[in-house]
């Protein structure tokens, strides 16, 4: 699955709102510069200069005249009120237009003043804006005063006052998005460490570690709704798990006392066949029972760990199921090695899984042939029957919750996935393969006691 980046849709909108600001900051300036009675352009460029020396042309007796070009009819079109003044070394003059009387008396100075700028008066809608400069030509230096005089139309001042806005709103705009380009990714460099440390945090968060909450020291305040929400959702499955707990624990402890009753009770009637089955039933009820109890106690944060003998701890659990092992049409065949198997766990847990491997064992075994019960090195657990075994499709499936392969009235499928919860809980694995009579083996791996040597 693709997520869209923080990032990128930042520097977008970021993008978006500044040049939706320069624009607005452009339209409100033309707009103010018509609304407060602005009568035109500055003072004429250059351009007009140039466009007003083009169109002279000298006659032989040394006079000027204008003629048509398109610069000239292009300066009479871009504003009204257009004028020009010529003014020869000899005092001879060229007229274009209405020039006011005061350019004249300026334009009657000569070449002594070399260039000038007159700007308009916004507030005085008669006022003028001109530009004088005197430039060489081959009858001498001309005096050229060029100017502008009434209001615009009001759609191309518009346009000329956008035109002039546009080139310092477009730069602005882009200036302002190279630079949120450039600056944002820092930015969000800090945000993403935060949130990263949050995601970090998060990972820790399973089953066994109850109690965990998100930290919040770090956290911006635009992301703590969340992490709050988080930490109060966890708050409410710890609550959930220990109200289920609870529960849990005073099922399988009012169980234990009538299924204890009925195992006396039992002891005390006539041995037959239908005695050893219903012995058989109350022993896997009692199984149930205990699983439940570990099960619990297996996710209790209260369980220690010690360094235990693999081997003397199989042996306990086969002493004491071998009247089970017996009584069910089976024979026994244990092994281990001499020496010592030290691994670190919880012996009371190892127990119970190498009891409910036994008994699964001698329910599913056929009842007949040998249960054999291997410890080997390093730290190998080894319990086979000579039973049907297990289809390869299936091997993954019987450790999981309430699995069950064969008759559906056999247990409820809880001892395996016990089992193999206390063998992870360990830092061990178990697999199951095929036996060599036949039957299903299951073989546990436990990591071996680091040496103190």
């Amino acid at each position: 699955m693709r997520f869209r980046s923080l990032k990128w849709r930042l520097i977008r909108r970021l993008f978006l709102l500044q040049a939706a600001t320069c624009l607005s900051l452009g339209i409100l300036f033309v707009f103010g510069l018509w609304g407060s009675g602005f009568t035109g352009l500055s003072a004429p460029d250059e351009d007009s200069i140039a466009a007003v020396a083009a169109s002279i042309a000298w006659q032989e007796d040394g006079s000027m005249r204008l003629i048509e070009t398109a610069g000239l009819e292009r300066e009479r079109k871009q504003a009204p009120g257009f004028w020009a003044l010529v003014r020869d070394r000899d005092g001879r003059t060229l007229r274009e237009g209405p020039v006011p009387a005061p350019f004249l008396e300026i334009g009657a100075l000569g070449p002594i003043v070399a260039e000038a700028r007159f700007n308009s008066d916004i507030s005085d809608p008669a006022a003028m804006a001109a530009r004088l400069k005197t430039l060489p030509s081959p009858h001498g230096p001309l005096t050229i005063i060029v100017g502008r005089q009434g209001i615009l139309p009001p759609a191309k001042l518009l346009l000329t006052l956008a035109t002039f806005a546009s080139g310092a709103v477009i730069p602005a705009i882009v200036l302002t998005g190279l630079i949120t380009l450039a600056v944002t990714p820092f930015v969000a460099r800090g945000v993403h460490r935060s949130l990263e440390a949050v995601a970090r945090a998060a990972e820790r968060i399973n089953a066994e570690d109850r109690g965990y909450r998100l930290p919040l020291e770090t956290v911006p305040s635009e992301i703590a709704p969340l992490v709050l929400s988080v930490n109060d959702t966890l708050a409410r499955l710890d609550d959930a798990y220990h109200r289920q707990k609870r529960f849990m624990l005073a099922a399988a402890h009012e169980l234990r006392t009538p299924i204890a009753i009925l195992q006396a009770r039992l002891a005390t009637m006539e041995k037959t066949a239908a005695t050893e089955r219903l012995a058989e039933d109350i022993s896997r009820l009692a199984t149930l029972a205990e699983q439940l109890l570990d099960l619990q106690r297996l996710n209790s944060n209260a369980r220690e760990s010690h360094i235990v003998d693999l081997g003397a701890l199989v042996r306990r659990q086969v002493i004491e199921l071998a009247p089970l092992i017996i009584a069910a049409g089976y024979t026994a065949d244990f092994q281990m090695p001499s020496s010592p198997l030290p691994i670190v766990g919880d012996a009371a847990s190892i127990e119970r899984a190498v009891a409910n491997l036994v008994q699964n064992a001698v329910q599913h075994g056929g009842r007949s042939g040998t249960i054999t019960i291997l410890v080997k090195h390093p730290a190998d657990i080894s319990i086979s029957d000579e039973g049907d075994g297990i289809p390869q499709a299936d091997r993954e499936r019987i450790f999981e919750p309430f699995q069950r392969i064969g008759s559906p009235t056999e247990g409820v499928g809880l001892g395996l996935h016990l089992v193999k919860d206390i063998v992870e809980f360990h830092g061990g694995r178990i697999w199951v393969g095929d036996a060599s009579g036949g039957g299903a083996s299951f073989n546990i791996a436990f990591p071996p006691a680091a040496s103190d040597t």
